[in-house]
């Protein structure tokens, strides 16, 4: 069974009663697909603790001795804030699968909005 939930964002901060506001679907929170902390590409969408985020920027670190480390800084696409975190060689990732759809901001009702 696929689990559909629809994220709305963007809605009421709208210049314009009429422009599109985006909305992004997921189907199942994640592809099944890890990726390695060497395979982390800006852009990609990966999932950490079961929300869906964006990678905005990494930088890897190599030492002398040791493994290298990667700092990633994320976007929630769920709540809009940013994290960065460091990472060791190795480590895995899940990706997510997001649909962005285009839809048209019709009106507010009071207690919930029209899209198209």
């Amino acid at each position: 069974m696929i689990m559909r939930s629809i994220l709305t964002l963007a809605f009421l901060a709208s210049a314009s009663a009429f422009a599109p506001a985006p909305i992004f679907s997921r189907q199942s929170s994640s592809l099944g697909v890890a990726v390695d902390t060497s395979d982390i590409k800006n852009g990609m969408t990966i999932e950490l603790d079961g929300e869906p985020y964006k990678v905005l920027s990494f930088s890897i670190m190599k030492q002398a001795r040791g493994a290298a480390k990667t700092t990633i800084k994320f976007k929630n696409l769920m709540k809009g804030n940013t994290i960065e975190n460091t990472y060791r060689s190795g480590e895995k990732f899940e990706t997510a699968m997001i649909e962005k759809v285009a839809h048209q901001y019709t009106y507010e009702d009071g207690v919930s909005c029209c899209v198209q």
